[in-house]
């Protein structure tokens, strides 16, 4: 008997998501996140608690995507909702300045090393563009300096050296990259090559150096401990500021980042996601005193205000809905216990993949930086979690999206998660045995071979 595809089990089991997809590609492209989207086409979710949420046909997964990173505690934890329910019957935007900002802000001071002083924004994109321009103030240079492959949001003089081949152009008229060669501003060097970064350094033309936390694509490809030492000791010697995304790492590697947990602050640093309680429009900059201090009104000093300061405005800027569910969130992230329990379950879920990966004799393995999980179909060369050229066809990602589905876990794109505080050993284990059933299934598709 033939058996049936992945693609037809999962048009069969999602009748309405496909019904839906249909439907908005009459008022847009369908998604709205590159990443949301699967072969032959996404899933729509209709509710979501703690570590697991349905999709409108009813189908339950076990979610590793937690709001994109955001969510440590789950969905709809009870001190969020209390939070947000309480502040929304007192108002959503009063069009001023509000306490629970204040007190917001104060808990970054209190958790974060590089924060002597915070601006709120709306997304770690803002963010990160408001730190280009803060650099490019204080520095008077006007060149950013990045590795191939680390991300910091969609603006277009981040978007380069992010997808490969990074000598060919992206769309948007954003200009390819070639070696060192600057574009628009950005100068790419090679992922985690010391000497490389030196070589650019050295030039005293860069306003900043901007590093993801926990290294590329967070964590997936990681950054030696040693290199993170070295870009602090280097950017200090050539009067470079060192720039470190904390949009996903915040608050998840440990309450004060993953620049605590390695050990070197930053001059400035980029909050989102977790920082606003995982809800949507809460993203802050944070840094030194001196350099924050150019965003400040300076009341009968024209010649600074109108030459020298940054202007920075945004309507959704410290709103008092996601101020309070920031607060909330913090309070209990401050403790340090939810990140361990995550991380806990992280090596838990990662062994376990990998004895069904080993069982099968498959070239594969999953790994975790900290509570976030990779997996990774194919061969790589030394430690996975350093090798910088490793990659995985398209096709080959949409096929292990699907079946993961088709069993009842969601990973962001398959291949990345972040597992959560709420997440159980039950919940962990369920997943480990669906994962057998995922690489029992691309097997039998065909779409994975044993080892030789």
């Amino acid at each position: 008997m033939a058996m049936t595809s992945s693609i037809a089990r999962f048009i069969a089991t999602h009748r309405k998501s496909q019904e839906l997809w249909e439907r908005s590609l009459g008022v847009s492209r369908g998604i709205h996140h590159d990443a949301r989207f699967t072969l032959p086409f996404p899933i729509y979710t209709s509710r979501a608690s703690g570590a697991r949420k349905w999709d409108v046909d009813g189908n339950e997964y076990i979610d590793y995507t937690m709001g994109h990173g955001s969510l440590m505690l789950g969905h709809a934890h009870p001190s969020l909702l209390d939070a947000v329910s309480e502040q929304i019957a007192k108002g959503t935007h009063y069009g001023t300045e509000n306490e629970l900002a204040l007190e917001w802000a104060e808990l970054i001071c209190q958790l974060i090393p590089a924060a002597e002083r915070v601006e709120f924004v709306v997304s770690g994109t803002e963010a990160n563009m408001l730190i280009a321009q803060l650099a490019r103030a204080y520095t008077g240079r006007n060149k950013i300096l990045k590795f191939a492959e680390h991300f910091f949001g969609w603006a277009d003089h981040f978007q380069v050296g992010v997808i490969p081949p990074y000598e060919k152009p992206v769309a948007g008229r954003i200009p390819p990259i070639t070696g060192d060669a600057i574009t628009e501003g950005t100068v790419v060097i090679p992922c985690n090559d010391g000497v490389a970064m030196e070589r650019a350094l050295a030039g005293k033309d860069i306003a900043a150096l901007f590093i993801e936390g926990g290294g590329a694509h967070c964590g997936a490809i990681g950054m030696p401990l040693d290199l993170w030492h070295t870009a602090r000791r280097l950017t200090q010697k050539y009067g470079t500021l060192l720039v470190i995304d904390e949009v996903i790492t915040g608050f998840r590697w440990s309450p004060g980042g993953c620049q605590a947990l390695v050990g070197v602050t930053p001059d400035l640093s980029t909050l989102g996601k977790m920082v606003g309680g995982g809800l949507a429009g809460g993203a802050a900059v944070c840094g030194r005193a001196d350099i924050m201090e150019l965003l400040k009104i300076k009341p009968g000093e024209a010649e600074w205000n109108r030459y020298r300061r940054l202007v920075h405005s945004g309507t959704w800027n410290a709103n008092p809905v996601n101020a309070a569910a920031g607060v909330a969130i913090l309070k209990i992230i401050a403790q340090g216990e939810v990140q361990k329990t995550a991380e806990t379950m992280a090596q838990r879920l990662v062994a376990g993949m990998n004895r069904q990966i080993e069982k099968r004799g498959v070239e594969a393995c999953a790994y975790n930086a900290v509570s976030a999980i990779h997996l990774y179909i194919g061969k790589w060369q030394g430690d996975v979690h350093l090798d910088t050229t490793k990659s995985m066809p398209p096709g080959l990602i949409s096929a292990l999206d699907r079946h993961l589905l088709l069993n009842g876990v969601h990973l962001l794109r398959g291949i990345n998660g972040w597992v959560s505080a709420v997440h159980t050993e039950e919940d962990i284990d369920q997943t480990i045995e669906a994962f057998g059933e995922v690489l029992d299934g691309m097997l039998e598709e065909g779409v994975i071979e044993r080892r030789n």
